[in-house]
């Protein structure tokens, strides 16, 4: 028996065929996602359903989570704002300095308000504005399954990240011994 596909690798395929494939029904759903306002907005969406499809298939069903449908909907609007697949994870690219300045690509106030939001109906907003601030440029694996846990292990790491202190960081012992 082969091991399930992991959320970002089942994230990956769908966005490859769905969203930056080749195409006009990639291009209508990208288009269709990007304009999604909100959760409901986005779960009214066939590319969203085929995502949620292929988590299913993939043994990752958000169904049994509380907050399932909006994760399933922040997750595909995020993903149709990402333009490029890039080996960096988000909070390094927004942490990333401005080549003529020393300012980080998104300000600490917006990255503040991403790291605060701990539902996913707060975090849309943000991390749509964030995503175009760096061009669409992240990594799609790191993304899709750091929104699949957004807890507050994930947005410590992201501050880490972020700021450059990867070095700092927790490891996975000291993290299960705290």
């Amino acid at each position: 028996m082969t091991a399930n596909p992991s959320i970002g690798a089942t994230c990956m395929s769908w966005w490859r065929t769905g969203i930056v494939g080749e195409g006009g029904p990639a291009r209508r759903s990208r288009a269709q996602l990007r304009r999604a306002a909100s959760s409901t907005a986005a779960l009214c969406l066939s590319a969203t359903h085929d995502l949620n499809r292929r988590l299913i298939e993939a043994g990752h069903d958000l169904r049994r989570r509380r907050d399932g449908p909006e994760r399933l909907a922040l997750i595909a609007v995020a993903l149709a704002h990402v333009a490029e697949d890039s080996p960096d994870n988000a909070a390094k690219r927004f942490g990333r300095l401005r080549t003529k300045s020393d300012r980080p690509m998104l300000s600490g106030v917006r990255f503040d308000a991403l790291v605060r939001a701990k539902e996913p109906s707060q975090l849309l907003r943000p991390l749509v504005r964030s995503l175009q601030i760096v061009d669409g440029r992240v990594n799609v694996v790191k993304l899709a399954t750091d929104l699949y846990w957004w807890d507050d292990k994930v947005r410590t790491v992201w501050c880490f990240d972020y700021h450059g202190a990867a070095d700092a960081k927790p490891t996975s012992s000291e993290e299960e011994s705290a």
